[in-house]
C-alpha cells in the first residue's frame, strides 16, 4: 500500500513540472516597413511558401467560384502546419497574393528572425525602428499596402503567436 502512495506522489510531482525549452533566435533586424512588405523574406507565391514551410505542412485548396459560368474558379491555398495557417489567393489569372494568417508554432520563422517562444527583448532587437511598449500584444501596420502584423506575448514575456494580414 506504501508503495502504492509513493508512486502515486512521485507521479504527481513529476507531472506538475513544466519544460521551457528554450527557442533559439537567429535576428536579423530590419525596418518595419520593409518587414511588413516582406515578413516572410520571399514572394508571397505558393511556390515559394511550398519551399520555406516546415516539412510536414499540409496544403489545403479551396474553389471559389465566379458567379459566370465562363470564368475559370479563384483558388485559396491553406498552408496547414500543426496549430499554425498561413492563406494565399490565387485568382483566375495566376496572380497570387498573401491573405494572412495565424502563426503558434516556433518552426515558422519570418524575416528578421521573429519566431513563437522569443522574449520581447529580442523582438525588439529585430527591428530597427520600433518603439518599446509595456503592452502585452504589439500591433505593426503599414498604411500603403493595408498590411496588419499582431504580436501577442504571455505574461512571462515570450512570443504566444502572431498574426498577419495580407494586402488589401
Amino acid at each position: 500500500m506504501k508503495t502504492y502512495r509513493v508512486i502515486i506522489l512521485m507521479l504527481f510531482f513529476s507531472s506538475c513540472s513544466v519544460v521551457q525549452k528554450t527557442v533559439e533566435v537567429d535576428i536579423r533586424p530590419m525596418a518595419v516597413e520593409t518587414f511588413l512588405q516582406k515578413p516572410f523574406g520571399h514572394r508571397e507565391s505558393i511556390e515559394d511558401f511550398k519551399k520555406s514551410m516546415p516539412e510536414g505542412t499540409r496544403i489545403q485548396k479551396l474553389i471559389k467560384r465566379n458567379p459566370r459560368p465562363y470564368h475559370k474558379p479563384d483558388t485559396i491555398y491553406n498552408f496547414l502546419y500543426k496549430k499554425s495557417k498561413v492563406s494565399i489567393y490565387k485568382t483566375q489569372f495566376s496572380q497570387e497574393f498573401l491573405l494572412g494568417g495565424s502563426v503558434r508554432n516556433d518552426q515558422i520563422e519570418l524575416a528578421n528572425g521573429i519566431r513563437k517562444g522569443m522574449t520581447k527583448s529580442q523582438f525588439y532587437q529585430s527591428f530597427t525602428n520600433l518603439d518599446l511598449s509595456q503592452k502585452d500584444s504589439i500591433t505593426l501596420k503599414e498604411p500603403n499596402i493595408g498590411r496588419t502584423a499582431n504580436f501577442y506575448f504571455n505574461r512571462k514575456g515570450k512570443l504566444e503567436r502572431f498574426t498577419f494580414t495580407g494586402k488589401s
